[in-house]
């Protein structure tokens, strides 16, 4: 898969069960949700994201723009939730994705 599938079969795992959306996580990869602290590789991506989703509910993700360099891929997204306990909404996110031997790291 190319940089840019790679992404987009992980932002589409994402939207359905984070558990499936590690598998495109490499173990050293470096990952950083603003304003939190980076965490490192799948584990890390799971306990932001789960501790995250918790809060908010599952996401769903809708790519506004995308653009491709190499292994560098930048998206412009739309991350929308629906709380168990609020009102649903859509975050704007900007991504910025390196992507080395088919994983995000």
């Amino acid at each position: 898969m190319s940089p840019e599938e790679v992404v987009n079969a992980f932002c589409a795992a994402l939207n359905e069960n984070l558990e499936a959306s590690l598998q495109y996580i490499a173990d050293d990869c470096i990952y950083q949700n603003m304003p939190f602290e980076p965490v490192i590789g799948p584990e890390g991506v799971r306990d932001t994201l789960s501790g995250f989703f918790e809060v908010t509910g599952p996401v769903r993700i809708e790519t506004l723009r995308q653009v491709s360099a190499g292994a560098l891929v930048m998206n412009e997204r739309i991350d929308y939730f629906d709380p168990p306990a609020g009102q649903p909404f859509g975050l704007p996110v900007a991504g910025a994705f390196e992507v080395r031997n088919g994983k995000i790291t």
